[in-house]
């Protein structure tokens, strides 16, 4: 049976690589972002490989703009089986330089956006056998400086997450999160260019599995939350982030003198 998904935040990263992998499995595939020219590329690129794909251009903290993606959706399937809340951004400032209306845009999207477009679709998603998963971070728990909204929000749907499956169950909708740690992105992602290599370096050192994960890595852990495989899961955030957030400090490196003494 074909199932619908709706991922938002589909145009690049971490949502393209979900939108890719469920439809690499042969489901219809709703890509929503506010970049129209990329989730449409990206949609097109689907498309072109065989895939039954639709591109959605969506504010996922205005309600107006969910309720009219929401419509679209309804008008083409009916119902969806998925609903992957990935759309997400971040603005670097420690919290005393930071302006209310920055702050506010960070928590409207990372937190109200998967409420808004949850509870919107809500009516659309198959009851029993529906599920949704939340895209947060490890650092809504595990604080970087220069992020209070970000992990503030991302945080927030950490908690929103086991909310919602508990207001879920009897319904027989699942609701999970995952939770990436250090994903490259993009080519200049987790710098530019010029300090790239010295980052991935840095993270190397920290991580236990050693280096970046692939968003791929993040898509196939989606993935397997909304399969029969995960029937038994809700309620759950699925760390995906090599070991990242299992240490208590980066990780001090012995040498081999040290390890045989």
């Amino acid at each position: 049976m074909t199932r619908a998904v709706l991922v938002t935040g589909a145009a690049h990263g971490i949502g393209a690589a979900i939108a890719t992998t469920f439809a690499d499995e042969g489901a219809t595939v709703f890509l929503a972002d506010v970049d129209a020219d990329g989730v449409e590329k990206h949609a097109d690129g689907l498309r072109s490989a065989g895939a039954l794909t639709t591109s959605l251009v969506v504010d996922v903290a205005s309600h107006s703009s969910v309720a009219a993606m929401a419509e679209q959706i309804h008008s083409r399937t009916g119902a969806l089986d998925v609903v992957v809340n990935n759309a997400g951004i971040g603005y670097p400032a420690p919290f005393f330089d930071m302006a209310e209306g920055e702050w506010e845009r960070v928590v409207d999207v990372d937190l109200k956006g998967p409420f808004l477009v949850s509870q919107v679709c809500w009516p659309l998603l198959h009851k029993p056998g529906g599920a949704i998963v939340n895209v947060t971070s490890i650092h809504g728990t595990r604080l970087l400086p220069g992020h209070a909204a970000y992990g503030a929000a991302k945080g927030g749907l950490t908690a929103m997450t086991k909310a919602m499956a508990l207001d879920a169950a009897d319904h027989g909708v699942r609701v999970n999160a995952v939770a990436p740690g250090f994903i490259q992105t993009s080519p200049g992602w987790p710098a530019g260019a010029d300090e790239q290599e010295a980052m991935q370096r840095e993270i190397a050192a920290r991580v236990p599995a050693s280096g970046c994960g692939d968003p791929h890595h993040v898509a196939r852990a989606v993935q397997w939350l909304c399969s029969a495989d995960a029937a038994y899961v809700t309620g759950t955030v699925l760390e995906v982030d090599g070991g990242l957030a299992a240490q208590a400090y980066p990780p001090i490196r012995l040498s081999r003198e040290s390890e045989q003494g």
